[in-house]
């Protein structure tokens, strides 16, 4: 039987400027984009701000991630890199600072 993992890490993340494809607005505390870790499944989860309000495209900041409970997960660790999207747009990157990993 599969078990499901939660994850919740810090991580530094990057949004693709506008004019590169990445969003035309910002982005807040609560925002819930699609994470890609090496594969082609996406992983709903939120992003939090740290010391920061709002994260204009093309801009940079360390937040806390947390991934919505799944199945298929590989095991993640730190300097592992990411993409985020929304629906098959890729809007940003991403690489994991540290982990913690529960068991949902």
């Amino acid at each position: 039987m599969l078990s499901e993992h939660t994850y919740r890490f810090k991580a530094k993340i990057t949004l693709y400027p506008s004019e590169l494809g990445g969003r035309l607005k910002p982005v807040y505390t609560g925002y819930r984009p699609s994470f890609v870790f090496n594969s082609k499944k996406h992983y709903s989860g939120e992003i939090r701000l740290i010391d920061k309000e709002i994260l204009m495209p093309g801009e940079s900041s360390k937040v806390n991630i947390r991934l919505l409970p799944a199945r298929t997960i590989r095991i993640l660790k730190p300097n592992d890199a990411f993409t985020i999207s929304e629906g098959n747009k890729t809007i940003g990157t991403g690489v994991i600072e540290k982990v913690e990993l529960q068991k949902a």
